[in-house]
């Protein structure tokens, strides 16, 4: 049997919808993380400090329902084989860091309306829709909640960027498909 050489085989691309889905998560991940910092422009109990996390809360939610796509269509499939670019080490790192970003992914948001409920507050998606907080009030208990959020947080933005890294250098040193795999041109 043959091997053939990562330069001569076959671009499996993900489909479509995953390839968007993955960069519109992406997007949102840098908005929803970016917007953080325009917290401290604003004094406390502002209009302008509310709108901040608003929107973080609103594009988190987005993060939520673009992986809960993401899943249903991972699970639907097909999905394309592994590059064959990739050892199976290599394979299966790049699986443990798919399902770690998933779970941060699913985790993150969610501990972050927890953590909004335990400070009184009603969680809502663009105004479109408001979810009241079913949890008494428990403002030291959020103050613990904030760090394991703030941390799942810098989990997922760090494995994010290490995920990117490691796609660019198989792109640009090692010339394989990995990276165009997910590219959303053809």
């Amino acid at each position: 049997m043959t091997q053939v050489s990562p330069e001569m085989a076959p671009i499996h691309r993900y489909s479509p919808p995953l390839r968007a889905l993955h960069w519109l998560t992406v997007v949102a991940i840098i908005l929803v993380y970016g917007v953080t910092y325009l917290e401290d422009l604003f004094a406390r109990d502002t209009p302008e400090r509310a709108l901040v996390w608003w929107f973080h809360i609103s594009v988190g939610l987005t993060v939520l329902g673009f992986v809960a796509v993401r899943l249903l269509f991972r699970l639907a499939g097909p999905l394309p084989p592994p590059s064959v670019a990739l050892s199976r080490p290599m394979h299966l790192a790049s699986v443990a860091v798919h399902v770690l970003l998933y779970v941060l992914l699913v985790a993150t948001p969610l501990v972050g309306i927890y953590l909004a409920f335990l400070r009184g507050n009603e969680v809502t998606f663009f105004s479109l829709f408001t979810l009241p907080s079913p949890v008494a009030v428990d403002r030291t208990a959020a103050r613990d909640v904030v760090e394991v959020h703030e941390l799942l947080a810098n989990a997922l933005v760090i494995l994010a960027l290490l995920h990117a890294a490691a796609a660019l250098v198989h792109h640009f040193v090692f010339k394989d498909d990995v990276l165009r795999r997910m590219l959303p041109h053809r």
